[in-house]
């Protein structure tokens, strides 16, 4: 019987004797005086030539939970109700059950403090639900820190410049559009442990930068607005504007509607949305300027909601009492 050879298999699918004799005629070739280590270089050589039998990982991805953003992205109208007292995680829960897309934070006009605003877009990302933080300023501290606890959109008000537009975008945005941070472990990523350069890739595109606009002034500047990289839309915020115009609360007045065209259509333009707040009780508005491209307001608060609620208990249970009264006859029951 012939005796056959055995040959040990290395990593390259190739006997141990072929891989001498490649790694001899290699180690003989003339090298750079840099190479530190020849038998390494000789095994990398190897490996690019012939490949290896070893199965490789896929390198993992990691998705954003959006919904807000991919919503009006694709042109859906969307609602979104301003929480000013609401502190109970509960009240993400109850948007999810509402249909509700987005949950507006409002630090500017409320007593919020940030663990409160952490905890609930914790929440709201949880459940499905964008939360959408307006910064009570324009400061560096405040918008890194809000966009650090999670928030998948940050408002800014009080939007006056161009100098201001460019501010807010290098301290919202990582590099190379701003200088943020780079925090690890952020919330909107699920706190899963991505490299540095993913996560703010991912992050500058998925988390929206959206300035307010609530001046006469700032609507003159709407289309160059728009034109900073960085910025992902605009809020219009009703009741300052007809204010600075001089006609609070006259939504029906030529000079507010103009101004709210300009920055609908201007948005359009640039193929970046638009929201509008101030207005939630006017459904006619709100519908026309959806037809015309607008795709999100703000539709209701939490208080207001409360209110209404309680109001209409309230009057049923006078008009109850009236009846009862009369049913009665007038007599006291004590």
């Amino acid at each position: 019987m012939k005796h056959i050879a055995s040959h040990k298999i290395n990593t390259f699918g190739m006997s141990e004797a072929l891989t001498h004799g490649i790694l001899s005629h290699l180690s003989h070739r003339p090298s750079a005086k840099s190479a530190r280590n020849p038998s390494l270089e000789a095994e990398q050589e190897i490996s690019a030539i012939m490949g290896s039998n070893t199965p490789q990982p896929a390198p993992p991805t990691f998705t954003v939970s959006n919904p807000f953003r991919d919503r009006i992205l694709a042109g859906q109208v969307c609602s979104v109700i301003s929480c000013k007292y609401a502190t109970g995680n509960e009240i993400a829960m109850m948007c999810k059950m509402a249909g509700i897309d987005g949950m507006f934070i409002d630090m500017e006009h409320s007593s919020l403090n940030f663990n409160t605003v952490a905890q609930l877009s914790l929440a709201c990302n949880f459940v499905g639900v964008s939360p959408i933080v307006r910064s009570p300023s324009k400061s560096h501290w405040h918008l890194s820190t809000i966009l650090d606890a999670g928030a998948a959109a940050i408002v800014i008000p009080h939007i006056e410049s161009l100098d201001e537009v460019r501010d807010i975008v290098k301290f919202a945005k990582y590099a190379p559009l701003g200088v943020r941070g780079c925090a690890g472990n952020q919330p909107m990523l699920n706190f899963q442990n991505v490299a540095t350069l993913e996560q703010n890739d991912l992050l500058n595109r998925e988390t929206m930068l959206i300035p307010m606009i609530e001046t006469p002034r700032a609507v003159d500047l709407v289309d160059e607005i728009m034109a900073v990289p960085g910025v992902d839309g605009i809020l219009i915020e009703s009741n300052d504007l007809c204010t600075d115009l001089d006609i609070p609360g006259q939504y029906d007045n030529p000079l507010y509607q103009n101004a709210v065209t300009k920055i609908v259509l201007a948005g359009r333009k640039a193929g970046k949305p638009v929201g509008i707040g101030g207005i939630g009780g006017r459904q006619d508005l709100l519908e026309k300027w959806f037809a015309m491209g607008d795709t999100w307001s703000l539709s209701g608060a939490d208080g207001s909601m409360i209110q209404v609620g309680m109001q209409k208990i309230g009057k049923e249970y006078r008009a109850m009492n009236g009846r009862v009264q009369k049913a009665r006859g007038g007599s006291t029951l004590y």
